[in-house]
Parts: C-alpha cells; structure tokens; sequence
C-alpha cells in the first residue's frame, strides 16, 4: 500500500499524459485536489481522510473512499464501491461494480449507476439513463416506442420529446427498481432530483 502524507510525494505518481497513476492501494492522509484524471490500475482502493478531486476522471478497479467529498469533471469509476461521508459529484457518469453511499448528495452530468443496485444518499441528482437502447426498448411501457429506440439515427434528446406525452405513465409503471425509475423521472423533466425511499 501506498501512504501519501504530504502533496509532495504525489510528484512520483504522475505518469506521461500528467495524470495521477497509482499501482497499489492508496491512503492520502490530506485532500486530494488535482487538475488531470487520477487512476488506480491495479490497487484495491484509493482512500482519502479528506476529499478527492479531479480536474477529470477518478477511475479505480477497486473502491474509492473520502472522509470527506469526492468530486470529478469527467466520470467517477470504481470496480469496487465508491463512498464518501459528505458529497459524491460529477460531470460525467458514476458507476460502480459494488454500492454508491453519500452522507449528502449524489450528483452527476451523465447517469448513476451501482452493478448491485445499492445506492444511499441524501439525493440523487442525473440527467441521463444507464444502460443501452435494447434494455429500454425491451421494457414493458416502452414497448411501442422500441422501433424508434433502436434507431441509431435518433439520438436520446429525439426520444425523450417523442415518449413525453407518456412521461408519467412510463414512470408510474411499478416494474422499475427506485434507482432506474428516479433517473427516468430526471430525464423526462418530471423531477429535478430525487430522494432514495425510506429503508
């Protein structure tokens, strides 16, 4: 493991392309601030006391762990899961192959998404949705929009006008798991942000 305890020692981790490249776990014992993608190929985790920030993307095959926020102008990845006691926000999509927990908001430009479907926040706050144009089109209240999902030409702006007259109903359908109902009810417009049901 590496244990960073000052932002003098992160000078050695700067690969080629001026990006933070870890090759093991690391613990930041200060706020992580840093203008270019940070990267973790092979670690277990990157976990700060304080806050992680990216002037990009923050990407880790393992988890990603702030004691305080955590925070990225392009995508928030994590193969593991990805934690933070205040904040988790980004420009980009967040996604995770274990659980997305905020002790506040969880905010991000594209869609959020946890692989095990476990996501805890204060709120949740997106613009698009997770997945490819198949899965939508295969689910039961958008079946007869599926021709013009699967249609390559029309871009997600195009079928949001078209299924509009049917926001409500779409979302209303009892079939949807929380987490993919409250980003559909963000991309129709019908919510600005949404808080996770009750536990």
């Amino acid at each position: 493991m590496i244990e960073l305890k000052s932002k003098e020692e992160l000078k050695k981790y700067i690969n080629a392309e001026g990006n933070l490249e870890f090759n093991d776990d690391v613990l930041i014992r200060f706020d992580l601030i840093f203008d270019k993608s940070i990267l973790c190929k092979k670690s277990l985790y990157i976990k700060a006391v304080g806050s992680i920030e990216a002037g990009w993307s923050i990407n880790a095959e393992g988890s990603i762990n702030a004691g305080v926020s955590i925070e990225a102008e392009g995508a928030i990845k994590a193969g593991g899961s990805i934690e933070a006691e205040g904040s988790i926000k980004a420009g980009g999509s967040i996604e995770a192959g274990g659980a997305i927990k905020a002790g506040g908001a969880i905010n991000a430009g594209d869609y959020i998404f946890s692989f095990i479907f476990d996501i805890k926040c204060k709120s949740l706050k997106t613009k698009r949705l997770p997945f490819w144009r198949n899965y939508w089109s295969a689910m039961p209240p958008l079946k007869k929009y599926s021709n013009q999902i699967l249609e390559e030409n029309l871009c997600w702006n195009d079928l949001r006008e078209l299924t509009k007259k049917d926001a409500k109903k779409i979302c209303a359908w009892n079939g949807w798991h929380w987490i993919l109902k409250a980003q559909l009810e963000m991309f129709f417009g019908l919510r600005n942000e949404v808080s996770p049901p009750p536990v």
